[in-house]
């Protein structure tokens, strides 16, 4: 059985997994995410005597990493842990860190101080998302601290596209696609180059300053491009392969990416990353030159036109598709993503999942395929979308 929750993030990702038992949380969307959807089922799958298999933050963006935040900050020290968590994949700057250099210098630690106390973005409907003072912490620290098992080990190893396939209870398995190494080298680089233009002269050694201040300025760094919003009405004409540019966030390049196993069923978890990463990860994958078949594939980037490319999906085909994402944010989902999956020809209905009602959604709704493939749409409200056998 593979069945998930997506819940209502706002303009982020948030989802829970049950893989044949297992329990995967897969980002947390912001802290009201946690607060007034997560928690809730966490308690009940601890009272029922469940833990979490794996906890994955796929990066370092506040609409991924805000509820995780949360959900550490509030599920106790390794003795009374308000649920158990067996393992957790999180990249921060520890997870590439080079060698400890010595102490940090007055100036390096001011500049760092600076950044963390402006903290983590918060969610635009401020009241709605409480961030305790513990937030204040990165999830680097709080991982340290209350000793989870993380990336393997204490978190000094990153997780990227070279390592080994989790393999879980009752034929489960994980398997990173994303990012390779050096999409996350690319990252670290871009942070310290930033630090030093405000007066770090520091190498972004190990500790728990260093990892505060580099989450939240990534965090802060994610949010702050302008909207790039078009009325729903002046994209009904245009075609993906016209409109799609590359992403060059750097921090979506650095997006975890899955597929998922459980038994016959699979799920292709996309983060924020890159379309061409996953081509040249699915690619490698490829037997005959064929469309790759899963049972649901979570689309990259709250559906960007930036991240979902022609050459991507012309690999891939599922007959479940889920877009997060109350289009707050950049005017997500593009249309002309959906209109690109729903317009291929296939032998079988697509379901798309939308966690929120849109203007896209809407739109999508009262549209045709251009090849007559037959497609529906679904906004479920805090129900279990089933994966698989179940859902074809």
């Amino acid at each position: 059985m593979l069945s998930l929750k997506m819940y209502p993030s706002k303009n982020g990702d948030a989802f829970l997994i049950n893989a044949n038992g297992n329990h995967l949380l897969v980002d947390g969307g912001f802290a009201s995410t946690y607060t007034n959807y997560i928690a809730q089922d966490l308690a009940e799958l601890s009272r029922q005597g469940n833990r979490i298999s794996l906890v994955v933050c796929t990066h370092i963006d506040a609409d991924h990493i805000g509820g995780l935040l949360a959900f550490f900050s509030a599920n106790g020290c390794p003795d009374s842990r308000g649920i158990e968590v067996d393992a957790v994949w999180h990249n921060s700057l520890r997870s590439l860190s080079s060698q400890p250099q010595g102490p940090c210098m007055p100036q390096d630690a001011r500049v760092l101080e600076s950044i963390k106390r402006r903290g983590f973005p918060l969610a635009t409907e401020r009241a709605a998302d409480p961030i305790s003072v513990r937030q204040g912490s990165s999830l680097a620290k709080l991982l340290r601290i209350e000793r989870y098992h993380w990336n393997d080990g204490d978190g000094s190893q990153c997780i990227d596209s070279r390592v080994a396939a989790l393999d879980l209870p009752n034929a489960v398995q994980v398997k990173v696609l994303g990012p390779t190494v050096e999409r996350l080298e690319s990252l670290r680089t871009w942070w310290l180059r930033e630090m030093k233009k405000l007066g770090y002269r520091g190498v972004g050694e190990a500790s728990d300053l260093v990892d505060d201040a580099y989450e939240m300025w990534c965090a802060h760094d994610s949010q702050s491009a302008a909207p790039c919003i078009r009325p729903i009405a002046a994209q009904k004409d245009l075609q993906l392969t016209k409109v799609y540019t590359a992403d060059t966030s750097i921090a979506n390049g650095s997006s975890i990416a899955l597929l998922l196993t459980a038994g016959k069923a699979s799920v292709l978890l996309l983060g924020d990353a890159w379309a061409e990463d996953m081509v040249a990860e699915l690619k490698q994958r490829q037997t005959d030159g064929g469309i790759q078949l899963f049972d649901a594939i979570k689309i990259s980037h709250h559906g960007s036109n930036h991240n979902t490319s022609v050459e991507l999906l012309a690999m891939v085909d599922a007959p479940c598709f889920l877009i997060s994402t109350d289009g707050s944010r950049h005017g997500h989902p593009d249309f002309e993503v959906l209109a690109e999956i729903v317009d291929r020809p296939a032998a079988f209905e697509r379901r798309i999942y939308f966690n929120y009602e849109t203007a896209a959604s809407q739109q999508l709704r009262t549209y045709t395929s251009k090849s007559h493939a037959r497609f529906s749409v679904h906004v479920p409200e805090g129900e279990w979308i089933q994966i698989g056998e179940a859902n074809t």
